[in-house]
């Protein structure tokens, strides 16, 4: 039968009191009971479970996919039942990274780019016209030779048109395009960075009142918009209570920090809703951002969306279903599976493969467009509702004719209830997560607490046999002697720590250097496993004027060429760094500890032998040296974990990369391993300074002191010993009871 934290609390806080008020018949080995590896105090234990109980409070939803892919439209059904309440971007390059959460009040913070963020957008930007002048000038001069060569006339050329081809063979969404777009709107918008700080903090009235003010921030006119970077939305509204929503600004990010934030934000993410267009399902893009979140200690939940369902519903859908609705529906989500199956197929990552199998269940189909056909009861005002329903009634009329059939099945397409139960379903699942996490918590300290209370009740019955045998003249021979002979003891004590110490110093740092070592030994190896080469054919212009003529002719000029490129699987190289970031940060702590813990079990026995042989048995009780040595030595291990960096955006891939990608990619992880390898050394450092405070105490003198406490301590309970074996029998009885 599992026990309630509430009543474990009390339990152990019960217990707490019931040793302090009775310190002063205890001695070393009973408060050693206490201090067992592991253990949670009260104040430890409540610190923990509450923050058990504050993760599992708060349920993070991050929202993925492309530019009007309908993410906002699914934002707005989950949260706001269909109503558009949030502004739009101008672009895909503008939108910010959103974090949407509840709140008492209507409140906003907003985040600026910074200074570097902007001279990084600058340098992209001149690259990117750059390259548009190199293109334009290669389109000039391939007409110009054509221009010669032909025996015809040939067109002039359309300049107005060469800079959009351009853009185009670029990429409009590309990293390029899209920082060349921010630098003009901030140069438009006469704004000075250095003059908006880090972030602002907003306060509203009334929802109404606080999106007017953010429409200046992330609007698609707003004049400080190309320079937000990130925002966080506290808004007053029940359906926000225990949610937070990451709506992400997409792949492609041309702002390297706001990646990184992006990444590390959807890493915290316990679900994910992966939206795509069921006209354009499953693109490239959109598996971009789902195989970073979904990394090893990433997001195990994902839910795939495809959206703008109603388009996709008429033609061919409606023809093999017959004029059936509710059949179309299934069929179009039969067809979705089937690609999504597709798509997902030979992917090398763990989450992603597990959701491939469970996709009739995970992939939901929906329209945005009906939630405002919904909101507007029907009957909407809105140009590309109203064409929507039209369409609906002409495909099908049977489900679209009479007000309450038109409600329902808008409602079914619109999917807002399978979304809400999506979310519940994580929702439940991640509160069993957290609360078997408390269980667990629970039941392994409850049977610690009460291994810890039945040595007590052992170490007491020690206890009273010592008082109630004692005689007061002998004891007091005893610490005489003790004292006498502690001059000698103190110095053996010493010698033997600083014989360990020494042998300590030498050994740790070597034995850590080697963990290091065999950690970038890893990751070489796995990188070069990780990488290859293939080869392709491709036709190429053959050299010369003959061929030159027969390619105008359109009867030949070109030849069969073969060119090898270069390949990488980057998640074999991804796994290696995150082995040695997970070894970085609590590895290295947990070597260099049991290689402690070993050096105070050996220094526990040493400076026993020490001084025994240098003050005789007479004067030393063994088992009362070994328990105040053990108290003394357990305070000498107490090392930090490592703080080590997040894995950078560019390093979170999955999907074979080729070509100049596969040396960025390497070069990007020979600099993260690097930064984790400086790490370690850093922590080794830590390790040889926190052997050298521990050299510098007197740990003789700590030893002896406790010591001849111990024995005075002994001496004054014998001397009341009615009164003290009184206070053992009731510590002993209330124990019992608590067991």
């Amino acid at each position: 039968m599992s026990t309630n934290p509430k009543d474990y609390l009390t339990s152990l806080n019960d217990f707490e009191k019931l040793i302090a008020k009775n310190d002063d018949i205890l001695d070393a080995s009973i408060r050693n009971q206490t201090r067992i590896e592991g253990f949670c105090s009260a104040k430890e234990a409540h610190t923990h479970l509450s923050a058990l109980q504050e993760e599992g409070r708060t349920l993070k939803i991050g929202v993925i996919g492309r530019v009007k892919a309908g993410k906002s439209s699914l934002i707005n059904a989950l949260l706001f039942d269909g109503k558009e309440v949030l502004p739009k971007a101008a672009t895909p390059m503008t939108a910010a990274l959103t974090s949407i959460g509840y709140s008492e009040k209507f409140c906003a913070e907003v985040h600026f780019f910074s200074q570097e963020d902007v001279e990084l957008l600058k340098h992209k930007a001149r690259e990117f016209d750059q390259e548009v002048s190199r293109l334009i000038q290669k389109y000039r001069d391939d007409h110009k030779v054509l221009a010669e060569r032909s025996r015809r006339p040939i067109p002039p050329l359309d300049e107005a048109l060469l800079e959009k081809k351009a853009i185009r063979e670029i990429g409009e969404d590309g990293v390029l395009a899209s920082a060349a777009d921010l630098i003009k709107r901030m140069q438009r918008s006469g704004v000075n960075v250095a003059d908006l700080g880090v972030s602002r903090v907003l306060e509203a009235e009334s929802h109404d009142e606080l999106i007017r003010e953010l429409n200046e921030y992330v609007g698609a006119s707003g004049r400080l918009m190309p320079f937000t970077r990130e925002m966080t939305i506290g808004i007053k509204n029940d359906a926000l209570k225990g949610i937070e929503v990451v709506d992400t600004p997409g792949v492609n990010d041309p702002v390297k920090s706001r990646e990184q934030r992006t990444y590390e934000r959807l890493k915290d993410c316990n679900a994910a809703f992966m939206v795509s267009p069921a006209g354009q399902f499953l693109s490239q893009q959109d598996f971009e951002l789902a195989d970073r979140l979904s990394s090893r200690e990433g997001t195990q939940e994902i839910y795939i969306v495809a959206s703008q369902a109603d388009t996709q519903l008429h033609g061919s859908i409606r023809k093999d279903a017959k004029g059936d609705f509710h059949q179309a529906l299934s069929k179009l989500h039969e067809t979705l599976v089937g690609q999504a199956y597709s798509a997902l197929s030979g992917l090398e990552n763990e989450v992603l493969t597990r959701i491939r199998s469970e996709l009739s269940e995970r992939l939901i189909v929906t329209s945005g467009i009906c939630e405002t056909l919904l909101n507007d009861g029907g009957q909407s005002e809105d140009i590309t509702a109203a064409h929507t329903l039209k369409l609906l009634k002409n495909s099908y009329g049977d489900y679209f004719s009479h007000h309450d059939d038109v409600m329902t099945n808008l409602r079914v397409l619109s999917a807002r209830e399978k979304l809400q139960a999506a979310v519940d379903k994580v929702k439940s699942k991640k509160s069993e997560i957290i609360n078997q996490q408390a269980r667990h918590f629970i039941e392994a300290q409850v049977s610690t607490l009460n291994k810890i209370k039945d040595q007590t009740l052992t170490a007491l019955a020690a206890r009273h046999k010592e008082v109630s045998t004692g005689d007061v003249a002998e004891l007091e021979k005893d610490l005489e002697r003790l004292k006498s002979a502690s001059a000698n003891g103190i110095v053996a004590a010493n010698n033997e720590f600083m014989d360990q110490a020494d042998e300590v110093k030498l050994k740790l740092p070597v034995e850590l250097e080697r963990v290091i070592q065999r950690a970038i030994d890893t990751v070489d190896e796995k990188s070069e496993t990780a990488s290859g080469q293939e080869s392709e054919t491709y036709q190429a212009k053959k050299d010369g004027v003959v061929a030159g003529f027969a390619r105008f002719l359109g009867a030949g000029g070109y030849e069969e060429r073969t060119r090898t490129y270069d390949t990488l699987r980057p998640l074999t190289v991804r796994r290696a760094l995150e082995g040695f970031a997970r070894l970085m940060h609590a590895g290295m702590k947990d070597c260099a500890t049991q290689s402690l813990l070993r050096w105070r079990s050996g220094l526990i026995s040493g400076i026993s032998r020490q001084l025994r042989e240098s003050m005789g048995d007479d004067c030393v009780d063994i088992n009362r040296l070994q328990a105040v040595c053990r108290a003394v030595v357990t305070k000498l291990v107490d090392l930090p974990l490592v703080d080590v960096p997040e894995l950078p955006a560019e390093l979170a891939k999955t999907r074979k990369l080729t070509g100049s990608d596969v040396d960025d990619y390497l070069e990007a992880a020979q600099a993260y391993a690097s930064s984790l390898e400086k790490r370690g050394f850093e922590f080794i450092a830590t390790v040889k300074e926190t052997v050298d405070a521990i050299t510098k105490r007197n740990i003789g003198e700590e030893l002896l002191s406790d010591l001849i406490k111990e024995a005075e301590s002994l001496q004054q309970m014998v001397e009341n010993k009615t009164l003290t074996l009184e206070k053992i029998s009731r510590l002993e009885a209330a124990i019992r009871k608590s067991l």
